[in-house]
This record gives structure tokens, sequence and C-alpha cells, in this order.
């Protein structure tokens, strides 16, 4: 049966749990002779939902759970095609867990729709970006999201905030190998590699409106009476690095293991 004339449709799914159709063109594709729905994880939607209806196995006992993706489903291809062509990763990928935490996530969600009535408009500019660690931060970051207290850990030279990265690569500098095993369910313990593998986060990030980074600012438009940025980053006109002063602006949605 040739299909190639077939005008397939293609949807993701919005974080309301609704499907959306989007017009999409291939030049080559694997799924060009599939009629799927295809989740489309770089997508947000102003509506939100108490989870996205694509977690799975929750369990309201443990505060966050990591669950491994399989490789073959739409979400870890998606993804992991995400780390290495926009964020230019060349990295064999080891796993990639979903991070399923319901408190984050309601504050991610209420920051949205709070920065959306300070600004007066339907939609704030959210990100997919990288943040590179070490192992032993896994859990705190998992369990409380990122920790303003420690900005500047590594430097601070666009602001004492949180820094997030456009590209992996970058990111990549910052999360040292190790052989330390990584938390799984939010209880278990998931088996240490036999060789030593890094970790990098990929999170949604509220980036809003971005201002010009500055070593000592310990938030967007510090010195001005009225606050109408959200981020700071390393170049306005082509940013590469964002640096978060709020963490309920960030929800660590994803965690890459690789080497």
């Amino acid at each position: 049966m040739d299909t190639s004339d077939i005008p397939w449709s293609w949807y993701y799914l919005a974080d309301c749990g609704q499907w959306h159709r989007f017009e999409v063109k291939f030049t080559v594709s694997i799924f060009s002779k599939m009629k799927v729905k295809l989740m489309n994880l770089f997508y947000s939607c102003s509506c939100f939902s108490a989870a996205p209806v694509f977690w799975e196995m929750i369990d309201a006992s443990c505060p966050y759970q990591l669950i491994p993706l399989k490789t073959f489903t739409a979400e870890y291809l998606t993804v992991a095609n995400y780390v290495k062509r926009d964020g230019l990763l060349d990295k064999h990928i080891v796993s990639i867990f979903r991070i399923q935490n319901q408190d984050l996530w309601e504050f991610f969600c209420r920051k949205k729709k709070q920065l959306m009535r300070i600004h007066s408009v339907k939609e704030i500019e959210e990100r997919r970006l990288f943040h590179g660690t070490k192992k032993s931060n896994v859990d705190s970051i998992c369990k409380y999201n990122f920790d303003i207290s420690l900005a500047g850990h590594h430097g601070h030279l666009f602001g004492k905030g949180i820094y997030f990265a456009k590209h992996a690569t970058y990111a990549d500098k910052y999360s040292p190998s190790s052989t330390e095993a990584l938390p799984l369910y939010g209880k278990k313990t998931a088996s240490v590699q036999d060789q030593p593998t890094k970790v990098i986060f990929l999170a949604r990030v509220l980036v809003g409106k971005s201002s010009q980074g500055q070593k000592l600012l310990t938030k967007p438009d510090q010195d001005a009476q009225k606050r109408s940025h959200d981020s700071c980053v390393d170049d306005t006109n082509s940013p590469r690095i964002y640096v978060i002063f709020d963490s309920n602006q960030i929800y660590p949605e994803y965690l890459i293991q690789y080497r």
C-alpha cells in the first residue's frame, strides 16, 4: 500500500492533556510512513493541569521520582535528539530519566501564571536549557529544585543566580565524570556503571524578558524602580547563557546520563 500521498497530521501533547495539531515539513523522517501522535516536548501551552498526563507510576509518598525512559519511545528519541542536535553534545547517552515532582511542577505553573499577570501577556517565553552538575547534587535538585543560595559557586560573571546554557556542550564543562550511583524512583538506587559517566539536567526555564547580565546583580533590573525583566543573559542579541534568580521559574524535567 502506497501511503506517500496521504496528508498526515502531526500533534503535540500540551500540559493540559490535550493534543494540538501543528504543521511540520520533513524532508527525511523515520516516521514519514507511520500515522502517529508525536509527543513534542518542546512546545508549551498556556493551560495547566495538576500533572502532565504522560507522567506514570506516580507515588505520592515519594518527594519525587526518576522514571527511566525506554529507548524506543518517542519521548526518549525527542529528548536525545534535542541533546545532540540542539545541545551539540556528541556523546554516548547511557540513560534518560524523566523527573516527576508534583510540588515543583505546581510551583512552576503558579510562577508562570504570576508572570503572565504581571506582564499582562498570554504567554511567557519558556526555553529548554541545560545545567551541568555533580551526581551528588542530583537528589537535592530533584527534591528541592536548584538552590539559589549556592549561586556563584562556579563564578557569577552575569549575575548571582542559577546558570543555564543553550548548549549541552557548555553544561558538560561543569559535570565531572563519576561512577557514583543515581537515585531511582526517589528511593532506590540505580546500579553503578562499569565506566564513569556524567549527568546534565534539561530543564524548563521561564526566561521571560531578558536583560544584559552583570557580575554583581542579584536580580534583573536591580537598580530600577520597576522590574520589567525576568532573567539575565550573556548577550541580549544572541544569548547562550541564561541566569535565573527565582527557582520557581525552573522545572528540572529530565536528567541525562552520558559518557
